[in-house]
């Protein structure tokens, strides 16, 4: 089997990407039951984000934990650096989790196979990465998409995020179309 990946990678405009989250939740396609939806915080919140996340819900707190490897820098928890990831199990309110755990950080929607969630919640805990492309390798049908929501723009900040996508060739096409728009 051939695999081809789409990849989008680069500077958008806040309104934009914004709009192209908020659309997500009305495309049928993103109701499959045959694919589970994560988000994958990066970091950027504080310990209690996570804890009050836990009795949502429209969400399955898979893991969280400090965003980073080094030992002594859980000393330092005071500082909003807890990342997590959440299986999202209200879709229709995707796009409002998105953007809340987004917050001030790196944040990822991962639209994949519902076989493939242990494998990338074992490599998040393991590597505390969001590098999880490899897991998808003979996968078609799938999104990962990662938003930088505190990117610094220069002269446009804040009016830009930092977008990372990663589409498979038997993505729903109405999916493709609303990930990759451009107005």
């Amino acid at each position: 089997m051939t695999t081809t990946i789409d990849k989008i990678d680069g500077e958008i405009a806040v309104y934009l990407m914004e709009s192209i989250i908020k659309a997500l939740p009305n495309l049928t396609a993103i109701h499959s039951t045959d694919h589970s939806i994560l988000i994958h915080g990066m970091g950027g919140q504080p310990r209690s984000f996570y804890n009050e996340l836990r009795l949502n819900k429209s969400v399955e707190l898979l893991w969280t934990g400090w965003s980073s490897n080094v030992w002594w820098t859980y000393l330092l928890s005071f500082i909003p650096g807890q990342a997590g990831l959440t299986k999202i199990l209200d879709r229709a309110k995707l796009d409002n989790l998105y953007l809340d755990i987004g917050g001030q950080s790196m944040c990822g929607l991962y639209f994949i196979p519902n076989d493939k969630v242990k494998s990338i919640l074992e490599k998040i805990i393991k590597d505390k990465t969001p590098d999880i492309e490899g897991l998808l390798e003979n996968e078609t049908n799938y999104f990962l998409l990662t938003v930088d929501f505190d990117y610094h723009g220069g002269d446009r900040d804040g009016k830009i995020y930092y977008r990372q996508i990663v589409i498979g060739n038997d993505l729903d096409e109405k999916i493709k179309w609303a990930l990759t728009r451009t107005e």
